[in-house]
């Protein structure tokens, strides 16, 4: 897997040892801020199968401590849930995993995109064991100050297509495909 060497030994689940993290590779076939389409709604390619190592690993990368987040022996015997709970960010690293590198959606990874903000509601727990989807839709494409915006609803469903998040976020983008170049060949 391309990326930074000196990290590898940070990744230790089956998602992270597999997941793409070379951003600048690819790059030519994301989705640029010209092209993005308001109103469109995708299925992301990837459904999320939440592992209990999953969760363990990002709740510990996070900084949390309590037993019930980073410890599966203790979450069986003391988690309202019977398991390792998720934090409210996991929806991070499942969103990066079901849009995956190619398709819609990828503006997501474009080098040199910024993160002015996001809003993100829980209806429901994210459960391990549980099958998480992804649909997401453009709602706005703006520009202000100059910069160029992307915003899009990211609906994460699990079983019985339950609500189980909705998070709007928004990124700044270079404008064209011409300008994400300039960014990756500096």
């Amino acid at each position: 897997m391309k990326g930074v060497v000196r990290l590898d030994h940070l990744f230790e689940t089956e998602k992270q040892i597999r997941f793409d993290r070379d951003f600048l590779s690819g790059w030519e076939l994301y989705d640029t801020w010209d092209e993005v389409e308001v109103g469109r709604t995708h299925k992301a390619p990837h459904d999320y199968l939440v592992k209990a190592e999953d969760l363990i690993y990002y709740n510990r990368a996070v900084g949390e401590t309590d037993p019930i987040l980073i410890d599966q022996q203790a979450a069986h015997a003391r988690s309202p849930t019977g398991n390792v709970i998720a934090h409210p960010t996991f929806l991070v690293s499942m969103l990066f995993y079901c849009l995956g590198s190619q398709g819609a959606g990828t503006w997501l990874r474009t080098p040199g995109a910024r993160n002015p903000f996001q809003d993100i509601e829980l209806f429901e727990p994210i459960y391990v064991g549980e099958r998480i989807s992804l649909s997401f839709t453009t709602v706005d494409r703006f520009v202000r100050r100059g910069k160029h915006y992307i915003t899009n609803q990211n609906d994460f469903t699990g079983s019985g297509n339950a609500l189980k998040v909705r998070a709007y976020g928004t990124l700044i983008l270079p404008s064209t495909r011409e300008e994400v170049r300039r960014f990756v060949t500096a």
